[in-house]
């Protein structure tokens, strides 16, 4: 009887393999696997949702904290996205001092990486891209630059390669990655301000339906083409034979019945 639970679980894994290779060969695109962790997985808040999400996606806005300068010397501190998605942990001092300044504000913005420099290599965006500004309060005056680095952690939707940086956006260079306990949280240095975002090499999921839709797209064009080259030309050239030969047969008609009504002329004898 102890040995019940054993077999149900040893079964369990095997269906499970099983369905992640079916799946796999009958869709033609890999079946990532699912990893264990506490608790439940919070959903992935995607500044343009892919197709699997459909409209249960929560849009990311944009956030801002402020790090208040104590005895002029910026605090041991971290700081985070509104979304939970992008985190700062800051060494104390690692913020310059400025005179007149009491806070330096940390802003957030999520951003579609689409629309930004494609990853470098065979890479593709794995989540968002965000654009991490620093700013003094209350003056407005941008910081880009700390006197002490830090570091910056970064939550995605599938397992991570690599964290990209750009100054503009416009293009992206590799920075040292690694993982934190799970294939989907990496962290890296940070020491200024710019674009940061997490490339992988894992093909993107395709929408199996997408083909069969434009497949069905495709036909219906052809159908309407052919509908209007029949009522655009087929169709008037029948129309036009149709009325000759009911006027063909409207003259034949006539010509019959002038004939019947003619007088027959009898020969003299």
């Amino acid at each position: 009887m102890k040995q019940r639970p054993l077999r149900v679980g040893a079964a369990l894994a095997v269906l499970y393999a099983a369905v992640v290779v079916a799946t796999s060969l009958t869709t033609g695109h890999p079946v990532r696997p699912l990893f264990d962790a506490a608790g439940g997985a919070v959903p992935y808040k995607w500044v343009k949702a892919p197709w699997y999400v459909s409209s249960t996606n929560i849009k990311p806005r944009p956030s801002h904290q402020d790090i208040v300068f104590e005895n002029g010397v910026s605090p041991q501190t971290g700081v985070t996205s509104e979304d939970a998605q992008v985190i700062l942990n800051l060494p104390q001092g690692a913020v310059p001092a400025r005179s007149g300044e009491t806070a330096v504000r940390m802003s957030f913005t999520p951003l579609d990486p689409t629309k930004l420099a494609k990853p470098p290599g065979s890479m593709r965006p794995n989540g968002n891209a965000y654009r991490v500004q620093m700013a003094y309060q209350p003056s407005g005056a941008p910081l880009d630059t700390l006197t002490k680095s830090g570091n910056v952690v970064m939550v995605v939707p599938d397992e991570a390669e690599r964290m990209l940086f750009s100054v503009d956006g416009k293009s992206w260079s590799e920075l040292p990655t690694q993982t934190l306990g799970d294939p989907t949280t990496v962290g890296s240095a940070f020491n200024t301000t710019g674009y940061y975002l997490v490339g992988t090499s894992l093909p993107e999921f395709t929408n199996p339906n997408k083909e069969s839709g434009t497949k069905r797209t495709v036909g219906i064009v052809m159908v309407v083409v052919a509908a209007a080259l029949l009522l655009g030309y087929v169709l008037p050239i029948i129309l036009r034979r149709s009325r000759a030969a009911q006027a063909t047969s409207a003259a034949q008609a006539a010509r019959a019945r002038t004939t019947a009504t003619r007088p027959v002329k009898r020969r003299k004898r």
